[in-house]
């Protein structure tokens, strides 16, 4: 059995290694497709020739093995059609054109290819690594970000921006945060969708220029199952793309004499602040550290809502097809 993979290879970087990576793996004979000089200019400017991208990719490959061969690809089925038994390996970038050429070898009568899809390799700000981010100068070939990663978070509640930093460090070096007071909300205390809403608009307050923007807002939920009510932090996270991912924290029951002092035109915040005298508890342990004795904090609900709203991000291959 033979494998394919095919691609310009335009500025070989980390995630043209994992690529070739997987289908050496295989332990197949590999049969590399790399775009001509002609095919890839009526599609995109290259620079860089053939005869050089060719080099670049043979090199990476002796590396590892000497097992392989590579054609030039003229068209965007290349031999696929010819094989009669292979895997193909692609990227989520190119897992649409894979389905088609089995689509097409199907029509021919012949055995569709066994597809093998490797998740984007993610730069340092969590946008897949390319050929045009790195020529752009933007990020390395191993992904590191040469500029800024700027993100925004609409609030004026450290506890939001200390638990957005607390996240962020864990994947990103090279960034700053920004904290965002031009926004504005219609409710201290919503409830269901308004959330959602408020968060959202939060964050599309704060995008500008930035290469994200963050919204956290803690809303109220019914359960109408057994009729109470949940506190639910709610995070919002919109991209330069403009890709919105959204993620919740774990919810707990409000107490019912909270709930009807909400009712009654009062919030959260005001009722514990008045009933407890602690002052700013939105912006301390929140009415969950009052529930727990404070063994959860309002902060820990905040970290997970920006956890959740991320987690996507990190693979979003197994979200999309």
């Amino acid at each position: 059995m033979v494998t394919l993979v095919g691609g310009t290879f335009n500025c070989l970087h980390k995630g043209h290694e994992k690529l070739l990576k997987a289908a050496y793996e295989t332990d197949d004979h590999v049969i590399i497709g790399l775009t001509s000089d002609k095919y890839v200019n009526s599609n995109k400017n290259i620079k860089r020739s053939y005869q050089k991208r060719k080099y670049s990719v043979e090199n990476f490959m002796k590396k590892f093995t000497d097992n392989f061969e590579i054609h030039p690809l003229d068209n965007s089925y290349g031999n696929t059609l010819d094989v009669d038994d292979a895997k193909l390996v692609v990227s989520p970038e190119t897992y649409s054109n894979a389905l088609r050429i089995n689509s097409e070898r199907l029509r021919l009568n012949k055995k569709p290819l066994r597809i093998i899809k490797i998740p984007f390799v993610l730069a340092e700000d969590l946008f897949p690594i390319s050929s045009t981010r790195v020529m752009n100068k933007e990020i390395t070939k191993s992904g590191k970000r040469k500029t800024k990663i700027k993100i925004s978070i609409s609030t004026d509640n450290d506890l939001k921006i200390n638990a957005l930093n607390n996240f962020l460090k864990n994947y990103m070096k090279n960034y700053e945060i920004t904290k965002n007071l031009d926004y504005k909300t219609c409710s201290e205390q919503p409830f269901g969708n308004d959330t959602i809403k408020y968060a959202t608009q939060r964050a599309l307050y704060g995008l500008r220029d930035n290469d994200y923007s963050i919204g956290v807002e803690s809303g109220i939920f019914y359960n109408k199952i057994n009729n109470v009510y949940y506190d639910f932090h709610y995070c919002a996270v919109i991209d330069k793309y403009s890709k919105i991912t959204t993620g919740v924290s774990s919810g707990f029951e409000i107490p019912d004499n909270v709930i009807d002092f909400i009712k009654s035109g009062g919030y959260t915040n005001e009722y514990v602040e008045k009933m407890y005298n602690v002052k700013n508890i939105g912006k301390k342990n929140g009415i969950i550290g009052l529930i727990s004795d404070n063994k959860l904090k309002r902060y820990d609900l905040i970290y997970e809502s920006i956890r959740n709203a991320f987690l996507i991000r990190l693979r979003a291959d197994l979200y999309t097809q």
